[in-house]
């Protein structure tokens, strides 16, 4: 018997679980596999929807424009780096924290549990509209409490300046963002046994040495997925930016996901917005294999 004619007798066995997952394949290939391979080919032509509807191949160009021609590019991707490590690391340490404090003993702890998860269901546009109008330089509340306490004499626009642009941003990412991370850590810290945390009382292991030496060791794991996820879920995060500054002042808060957008659709480009878009899928990529290898590493460690 053939190698296709065995694979032919297991299809027809088993005909009712492929089936089933024949929507599945259908949806992955026609929404997910299809349009990054259509994304690669159009990196590869110089289509531009001014000039003409027909791509026209050209190799690399679009790739040796962006890295060697477009100073903008070199700042963008820099930006991305600082847009991701930044939010990721903020959201971790929040979210720990506020995990930390959700897994004690607390009156209406279920309550507060609750509380906490509204920034996270909130869609995302919907939280980028509220900071902005948070931040907002003429009627924005930020503004009007830190003058009612006497910590600004003037109204600042925040959004506007390049020394507050970036920590405005960060911190809208983080109220966005930090519950999920919280949510998967904490579901972390209940799987922790009770008996490990006598045993380092009892040692005499207390306090941050508790957290240090007891927690994250055996927290790590479950840290090591969920800030993967949330590095990529934020390298990929066009709605926040683009509601709040659209990549602006000057390009000075655009990170690659902006710049797709604004290169294919404000500037019809879409061969170079595919070429950034392929610079971002195998720069995020590469992030993601040195990040799994690091942590795997560490996980084997004696």
């Amino acid at each position: 018997m053939t190698t296709f004619s065995r694979v032919a007798h297991t299809v027809a066995r088993n005909r009712t679980p492929y089936l089933l997952l024949l929507p599945s394949v259908v949806y992955l290939v026609g929404f997910t596999i299809y349009p990054i391979l259509n994304v690669f080919y159009l990196s590869l032509t110089d289509l531009h929807l001014v000039k003409s509807l027909v791509p026209r191949f050209i190799g690399l160009q679009n790739f040796r424009d962006l890295i060697w021609n477009d100073a903008d590019f070199r700042r963008i991707v820099v930006n991305t780096f600082i847009w991701t490590f930044g939010s990721t690391a903020l959201q971790f340490v929040l979210g720990l924290a506020t995990g930390l404090i959700l897994n004690a003993r607390l009156p209406w702890r279920g309550f507060w549990r609750g509380i906490m998860l509204v920034p996270w269901v909130t869609p995302i546009v919907v939280v980028g509209i509220i900071w902005r109008w948070i931040y907002d330089g003429s009627y924005g509340l930020l503004n009007y409490y830190l003058n009612v306490l006497g910590l600004l004499n003037r109204y600042v626009v925040w959004l506007g300046e390049d020394w507050s642009v970036w920590p405005a941003i960060l911190l809208a990412s983080l109220w966005k963002g930090y519950p999920y991370m919280c949510l998967m850590l904490l579901a972390g810290l209940q799987t922790i046994p009770q008996d490990v945390y006598e045993a380092a009382d009892v040692d005499g292991a207390t306090g941050f040495r508790c957290l240090w030496y007891v927690t994250l060791p055996l927290l790590k794991p479950v840290a090591a997925i969920v800030t993967l996820v949330a590095l990529v879920l934020t390298w990929n995060n066009f709605q926040m930016i683009w509601v709040l500054t659209e990549g602006g002042p000057a390009y000075a808060t655009s990170v690659l996901a902006t710049y797709v957008y604004t290169k294919g659709f404000v500037f019809f480009q879409l061969g170079s917005g595919s070429a950034v878009a392929t610079l971002s899928i195998l720069v995020i990529l590469v992030v993601c294999v040195i990040y799994a290898r690091l942590t795997r590493l560490e996980e084997r460690e004696p």
